[in-house]
């Protein structure tokens, strides 16, 4: 420790016991005597009370008596001092007693000081007493120095406590209900944090209401912007009923939806061709490999060619049409009907297999199978279906009625013909538009 300051047992009497009286409340003195291992016994009164503890001002006595000679108990308890005030060793620690003497007597100075305790300013003024003694003057200056800072010292205190005892007792009548002072100061002392406490949530709430504040500010913008479009789409859309109303009212809706059903239709139409395109190229590689039929006979083809539609009758006769354009299955019937035929009609797809293809074959007597509009796998089994049954079948180039009705007339020639007798072409089929009899 540094020899230029005061120990606790140097201080005045006095100095030392207002110190540990405004250091230390009753709970805090019975805490540095369990420490110290003081006896808290009332071994001063008498018999009948000798079993009673302490008061707390027994207890500070007895502690300042401790501390006016030097012994372990006065640095114990110099060292609890040193630890209670070092919080404020940094503003007052190495501070001129008189500065702190000015302080105390005026509360006029540093500004520093104004968050020490009394009892810490008293500590560090009789501590740095002598140190600013020594600095200016001898020996007898030094203690005539030391004792001036400690009668200010003294007095200051004494007005102090003066004052305070008025304000006590002012307090303590003003109080209602018999409230102690001390409980009042811890009400005021609790109601100071909660109103800062109050004070901040303050802050935080009025930084929240101009954010609020904000927010509505851009929220009534964003409404009025939206109300002028609202506005303006509600423009455009009279306008629009209006056009809509010049063109036909809602039947243009539904013109506009059959249109779209037209367009899908036809686009699935087109894919459609597409996809036949390709297989009648195919057909037409197959037809070409085939080879050529025994020409008919010229009379017979111009026989053909002139014969009325009355003569030419298959009463009876099973026709077969695979392929072709499905929505004409009716006037294919109405053809084949017209020769006096039993007409049946397959679409030419064959996801099933070929089943349905040889159950056709069995039961009719002739196939004709256009191959502009056809699946490859429908021609290439009645090919093989009618080889094999031993039936004719007949490719026709096109799926037009007028190329079934040609190809109807031709079969019912060479039909006539065979029952006639006349002539060994009952083999060998007419070609109507480049069809080809397998």
């Amino acid at each position: 420790m540094n020899a230029k300051r005061k120990r606790i047992w140097e201080f005045p009497s006095f100095m030392s016991s207002k110190i540990l009286g405004l250091s230390f409340d009753e709970a805090g003195l019975k805490r540095v005597f369990k420490e110290l291992k003081l006896s808290n016994g009332g071994g001063s009164r008498s018999s009948s009370s000798s079993t009673q503890f302490l008061t707390a001002l027994e207890m500070q006595q007895n502690l300042a008596q401790v501390c006016r000679t030097p012994s372990q108990h006065a640095k114990r308890v110099e060292k609890l001092l040193e630890k209670k005030f070092a919080p404020y060793k940094k503003e007052v620690g190495w501070a001129d007693p008189e500065e702190i003497c000015e302080f105390i007597e005026t509360e006029n100075g540093a500004n520093g000081f104004r968050a020490v305790p009394l009892s810490a300013l008293l500590w560090f003024a009789a501590r740095n007493a002598a140190r600013n003694a020594a600095r200016n003057g001898n020996g007898e200056e030094q203690s005539n120095k030391s004792n001036e800072i400690a009668t200010r010292l003294s007095s200051a205190v004494s007005l102090k406590e003066q004052q305070a005892l008025r304000f006590y007792d002012e307090l303590s009548r003003r109080l209602p209900g018999g409230k102690k002072v001390e409980n009042v100061v811890e009400e005021l002392r609790t109601a100071l944090e909660t109103n800062e406490k109050l004070q901040r949530n303050f802050k935080r709430l009025e930084q929240k209401r101009e954010e609020l504040i904000s927010e509505r500010e851009a929220v009534r913008a964003e409404k009025s912007r939206l109300v002028q479009e609202l506005a303006e789409q509600r423009r455009e859309s009279e306008e629009l009923r209006r056009k809509v109303a010049k063109l036909g009212g809602e039947a243009v809706f539904e013109q506009v939806e059959r249109v779209g059903a037209m367009r899908t239709e036809i686009q699935a139409l087109r894919e459609e061709m597409k996809r036949l395109n390709k297989e009648n190229a195919e057909l037409v590689k197959i037809f070409a490999s085939e080879p050529a039929p025994a020409a008919a006979p010229a009379a017979a083809v111009n026989e053909c060619k002139v014969a009325p539609n009355f003569n030419l009758n298959l009463k009876d006769t099973r026709v077969a049409y695979v392929g072709g354009v499905e929505s004409l299955e009716s006037c294919y019937e109405e053809v084949a009907q017209s020769f006096g035929c039993a007409f049946c009609y397959h679409c030419g797809h064959c996801e099933r297999g070929r089943r349905g293809i040889e159950n056709l074959v069995e039961k009719i007597d002739v196939v004709f199978c256009p191959i502009d509009i056809n699946s490859h796998n429908a021609c290439r089994l009645v090919k093989e279906e009618c080889k094999l049954r031993n039936k004719p079948c007949f490719f026709l180039r096109s799926s037009g009625l007028s190329a079934l009705k040609k190809a109807l007339a031709n079969f019912a020639t060479q039909a006539q013909e065979q029952w006639r007798g006349a002539g060994a072409g009952a083999e060998a089929g007419a070609e109507v538009e480049a069809e080809g009899a397998v």
